[in-house]
């Protein structure tokens, strides 16, 4: 699947808050929306950090 944010680029992150995640955007688009203190664009929750995921 694609990235909610991008479009152009696969899922391949994971927004981590408090003990649970969600991977719905690239990485590209979840690291910048960490760098901006942005929320996480499916529960509105703090970014903790960002995940890389290899599948």
């Amino acid at each position: 699947e694609m990235c909610v944010i991008c479009q152009s680029r696969p899922r391949d992150a994971s927004i981590i808050h408090g003990r649970s995640g969600h991977q719905v955007c690239c990485m590209h688009c979840a690291e910048k929306l960490k760098a901006h203190k942005k929320k996480c664009p499916v529960c509105r929750r703090k970014i903790h950090f960002v995940v890389k995921n290899f599948l």
